[in-house]
């Protein structure tokens, strides 16, 4: 009888403690998805008329060195304008999508890539005293197929939204996809939900607690979602903080022809 009511007491004692690891990897889960979703903004662009137009998605990757605001990223296609000059005289603004009334923030675009070479990324800068979680930049490089990602994004421009998913094919060995005056090559496929307005959120891997994509379309099928590596941002962040980013002449001619 005693040594039933020791396994007894084993077997409850070794529940309560499975069942302890899961509610902490559930706390440590939501932990992670609340610190991304406050990282998420909604990117909105404003008509000469002060019409307002949600664009896409941005996540604040790094906060200022003087604390004085942060940097978003997001996809260039997002951004109007035939030229640099014509881009960088629009007027953007970004919201975290509070419930109510919404709190919009100047944003000013300190670059856009040049899409015609699949660099289908652009930054933007906030001054702001609210805070802001940053998502940090991963690498890519670390992936396996299989991993587990999440997104928070605003498709059909719902709101911001959470969705989960898993690396689906970690170089899209095909030519380059064509949307038109966008050319992506050397990118990923994630199986996760999206649509119009989930362009430039962030790919966040479970594992790195980082970002290590961008969602910058789709396949025109359920199949996947098509994502640009963060090493590649990486490279493009570099060469814009040391001022030798330069577009084509075909970019130029090129820019605002997609629709966001």
């Amino acid at each position: 009888m005693k040594k039933i009511f020791a396994l007894f007491l084993m077997s409850v004692f070794a529940f309560s403690t499975s069942a302890q690891k899961v509610s902490t990897h559930e706390q440590n889960h939501n932990e992670f998805v609340q610190h991304v979703y406050d990282s998420v903004v909604l990117l909105y662009g404003q008509d000469e008329s002060g019409g307002m137009k949600m664009r896409c998605t941005a996540t604040a990757y790094e906060q200022l060195a003087d604390k004085s605001g942060y940097r978003f990223a997001t996809a260039s296609h997002c951004v109007s304008g035939k030229t640099e000059k014509e881009q960088k005289a629009q007027k953007y603004f970004v919201t975290t999508d509070e419930a109510g009334a919404k709190t919009f923030l100047s944003a000013v675009l300190i670059e856009a890539g040049d899409k015609t070479v699949g660099d289908d990324f652009a930054i933007f800068e906030t001054k702001t005293t609210l805070q802001f979680t940053v998502t940090p930049l991963g690498d890519s490089d670390k992936l396996a197929l299989g991993d587990r990602v999440i997104n928070i994004a605003s498709p059909f421009g719902l709101g911001k939204q959470y969705f989960e998913g898993y690396m689906s094919n970690l170089k899209l060995d095909r030519p380059p996809l064509d949307a038109g005056s966008v050319q992506w090559s050397d990118v990923m496929l994630v199986e996760i939900g999206s649509a119009g307005g989930s362009s430039g959120s962030a790919i966040v891997s479970e594992n790195q607690h980082a970002i290590v994509g961008f969602l910058v379309g789709g396949t025109n099928s359920t199949i996947g979602a098509i994502i640009i590596p963060v090493s590649r941002f990486k490279a493009f962040e570099v060469a814009v903080k040391a001022g030798k980013y330069h577009k084509t002449k075909k970019s130029d001619e090129e820019a605002g022809k997609t629709d966001e």
